[in-house]
């Protein structure tokens, strides 16, 4: 039986979270590429097949693939909130505000946490290996936060206020939820539609958004059906949300986070 607060939290990542990745079909279409068929779907293919791989590596390497995953999610978790910038110290900060909620909820409720990660990896002592490493690199980085904080704006202070408040008394699910839901995809989706609207119109925005989100979703209900005799409920669906996050980051942080980010200056 799952409890109201895992159910909620679940619900919120599904349905508010996990389509902002959805917006990469509209911005495939801003893409230097040639605006044919063949083109959009070289590109299409190249984006699945990079999601496909990540899952055949995280069925046959799930430990590696958890902490490359969670590694992953710290960098474009931090770097997707600020907004762009060349310097260097974009990564340090990146790291800090990625690793505040990653590293909080393991550190703060391992106990649950552990719960997840078994499901997603049966073997996890690596895993936590990686979690106390990062967490001291992390407290080694304060100090330098501290010293730099008159270069974070007011909302960047108040992000990482926030972040450390939900980590500490939130539940751990809830906090991540909240944080992926509230902070990490609406400042994307108030980052990226403003630089598409620029070159394609709203009804193609919300008619690709659509498109990608019905069909994440309904690629999920499908593999729970057919998976559901293989693991109990909760299990599947934590991997079937996790892994397929893990899967689509990939392409979706390439994308972003690499090109379309660095050259619209967002």
């Amino acid at each position: 039986m799952i409890d109201t607060v895992t159910l909620v939290s679940l619900l919120m990542i599904i349905l508010i979270g996990l389509p902002h990745g959805a917006l990469d079909g509209a911005v495939s279409i801003c893409l230097d590429i040639k605006n044919d068929f063949f083109s959009k779907f070289y590109f299409f293919l190249i984006y699945i097949g990079l999601a496909i791989f990540v899952t055949i590596l995280w069925i046959n390497f799930p430990q590696i693939s958890l902490i490359l995953f969670l590694l992953i999610s710290i960098f474009h978790f931090g770097l997707g909130d600020y907004n762009w910038s060349d310097k260097k110290e974009k990564y340090i900060l990146g790291f800090i505000n990625g690793g505040l909620i990653i590293f909080g909820i393991s550190i703060t409720s391992p106990i649950q946490v552990d719960i997840i990660f078994k499901s997603l990896s049966f073997e996890t002592n690596f895993v936590w290996l990686f979690i106390n490493i990062g967490s001291l690199i992390l407290v080694s980085f304060l100090p330098w936060l501290f010293i730099n904080l008159e270069k974070l704006s007011t909302i960047d202070i108040l992000r990482l206020f926030l972040i450390i408040l939900s980590v500490l008394f939130l539940h751990p699910l809830l906090a991540f939820a909240i944080y992926f839901c509230f902070i990490h995809t609406i400042n994307h989706f108030m980052r990226i539609i403003p630089s598409l609207k620029k070159r394609i119109s709203r009804s193609k925005i919300i008619k690709l958004f659509s498109l990608f989100t019905f069909t994440s979703w309904t690629i999920g209900i499908i593999i729970f059906n057919l998976f559901r005799d293989t693991y109990g409920d909760l299990e599947l669906i934590y991997r079937i949300i996790f892994i397929g996050l893990a899967a689509l980051t990939v392409p979706h942080m390439i994308l972003i986070d690499f090109y379309f980010r660095p050259r619209e200056k967002i």
